[in-house]
């Protein structure tokens, strides 16, 4: 390191250290982002409403979200990107203090990708996800068999309520 710093310093160019993140501001973004479950709805009477949301507005400008979710022995996390009509990319990381299957830090990262859409006002969203049962739960192709599965899915189903998708 000190090597490079003397030949960098020849041409005025110096290392400087970035400074530590603020770990307020990620428990900032945990508490405001981060809703009771009401687990009294179940998937049936969440997935026998209303198909109004799902229809697509043309009027409306279109956000995208891309999401993903990863699970190992080292941890898991998910990562998202929520881009604005004018092409504007906003990226997350996210990193869970918990365990959990991929797939249900797959759900994870679509309800966190959701929350922020919400938050910020969005009205008509293209969700991108790569996880065939989330995707196909999601778009009732498939059952929600397992009860963690069935409360993601009802959690989510609650959320696209407030979308066009």
């Amino acid at each position: 390191m000190i090597k490079w710093a003397i030949a960098l310093g020849e041409f005025d160019i110096f290392y400087h250290p970035k400074p530590v993140e603020n770990g307020q501001a990620i428990a900032d973004f945990i508490a405001e982002f981060t809703y009771p479950v009401d687990i009294s709805l179940t998937p049936e009477a969440v997935a026998s409403s209303s198909p109004e949301a799902q229809k697509v507005e043309p009027t409306l400008p279109v956000w995208t979200i891309y999401v993903d979710g990863s699970s190992n022995q080292q941890g898991c996390g998910a990562g998202l990107v929520l881009t604005t009509p004018d092409k504007v990319a906003m990226e997350y990381a996210l990193r869970f203090k918990f365990k959990a299957s991929n797939n249900e830090v797959e759900y994870e990262a679509l309800l966190a990708g959701l929350r922020l859409a919400k938050h910020l006002g969005v009205k008509q969203i293209n969700i991108f996800n790569d996880s065939q049962l989330v995707v196909n739960q999601v778009t009732n192709n498939f059952d929600a068999k397992d009860n963690s599965m069935a409360a993601y899915l009802a959690q989510t189903q609650l959320l696209l309520k407030h979308f066009h998708y």
